[in-house]
């Protein structure tokens, strides 16, 4: 068909085709967006939780003790284990946590 050539409703088509172009630029620029962000930021260094209730975190080494290596991550053996952060290079663990693997582990 093609734009309605009505001279009561030209507005109307002005109106469309402003509103469409405008959803064009903002999906274009998210995109553009999305596609430049650093790998980096899109990983996160908190644990992040699982549907059945434990925790995952970034791998940085070894895997600390009562977690498991699955690919780039560490995943918590059970959903009481405690929970680990990754270390800061050069910076020694927070207080209530000691270092394991790669990662600082709270005490329970």
């Amino acid at each position: 068909m093609g734009p309605v050539r009505d001279r009561r409703c030209f507005g109307c088509v002005v109106m469309h085709y402003q509103a469409a172009r405008s959803t064009v630029k903002l999906i274009s620029m998210a995109l553009a967006m999305a596609m430049l962000t650093p790998p980096a930021v899109a990983e996160t260094k908190y644990p992040m939780p699982t549907t059945d209730g434990r925790e995952r975190i970034q791998r940085s080494g070894t895997c600390p003790v009562g977690w498991v290596g699955i690919g780039q991550l560490c995943e918590a053996l059970h959903r009481d284990t405690p929970r680990a952060y990754p270390v800061i290079p050069g910076k020694a663990c927070p207080p209530t946590t000691f270092r394991s693997g790669g990662a600082c582990v709270s005490f329970r």
